[in-house]
C-alpha cells in the first residue's frame, strides 16, 4: 500500500533504521527519507546551511522554489544503498489523487455541490474536488486567493470572502505533477456533459 509523502511522493516502506527512521521507495524507485526527499537533496540542503551559518547568516529555508519542504533530516543514513532484490518493489502511482483520497477516507466537504477531500501534508488547508480543482475549506481557488490579495480591501462580489492561503503545489519528480488529480479524467468529464447536452 503507497502512502503520500510531504514532498507529495507516493511510496511504500522500504525499511526502517535502528533509531526508528523510515526509509520508502517511490513509484520511480528511488529511496526517500520520511518527508520524501532524496540523499541528494538532503545533502545539498545540509552544505547551504554550513556555509550560512559559517558566513554568520540566517540558513535558506528547505525547498526553495521547488516548493518548501518539511524535512529537517540531518543525516542520509539508509538512503544511499542500493536497492536490494527483494519482494519490495515500487508501488504504482494511484489512478488520481481523489481517489487515493477516497480510499483513506480523508476528510470530506461539499464544494459547489461537489465533493472535495483534503491532502494532507499541504497548508490553506488544500482540498482537491472530484473533478481535480484545488480549493481552500470555502471553496475558493488559489488564483481567486492570490486575485482577493491584490485587490486589497476593495470590494468585490467575485472574488471570496474568506482569508485562507494556498501554496503552489511541491514540485517533486514523480510527485503529482502530471497526475490525474479528480477521480473524473476530463475525456470523460466532457463525454458526460454532451451527453445531457444531447439528452
Amino acid at each position: 500500500m503507497s502512502t503520500l509523502l510531504p514532498s507529495t511522493q507516493f511510496a511504500t516502506l522500504y525499511s526502517v533504521q535502528p533509531d526508528g527512521k523510515h526509509v520508502f521507495l517511490t513509484t520511480e524507485g528511488k529511496l526517500v527519507c520520511p518527508h520524501g526527499e532524496c540523499s541528494s537533496t538532503i545533502c545539498y540542503w545540509l552544505r547551504e546551511e554550513r556555509k550560512a551559518r559559517e558566513a554568520g547568516e540566517s540558513p535558506p529555508p528547505r525547498g526553495g522554489s521547488r516548493g518548501l519542504s518539511t524535512c529537517d533530516c540531518q543525516t542520509t543514513d539508509g538512503l544511499n544503498g542500493k536497492i536490494a532484490d527483494s519482494d519490495i518493489k515500487p508501488p504504482a502511482r494511484p489512478s488520481s489523487l481523489f481517489e487515493y483520497l477516497e480510499d483513506r477516507d480523508s476528510e470530506k466537504i461539499l464544494v459547489k455541490g461537489r465533493e472535495a477531500r483534503l491532502i494532507p501534508h499541504l497548508c490553506g488547508p488544500t482540498f482537491v474536488t472530484s473533478t481535480g480543482k484545488l480549493c481552500c475549506r470555502h471553496g475558493a481557488s488559489r488564483l481567486s486567493l492570490i486575485n482577493k490579495k491584490k485587490a486589497g480591501n476593495r470590494p468585490s462580489c467575485r472574488l471570496p470572502t474568506c482569508g485562507c492561503e494556498l501554496k503552489p503545489l511541491p514540485v517533486r519528480s514523480g510527485g503529482l505533477a502530471g497526475m490525474q488529480l479528480g477521480k473524473y479524467a476530463k475525456e470523460n468529464l466532457k463525454r458526460a456533459q454532451s451527453q445531457v447536452r444531447v439528452a
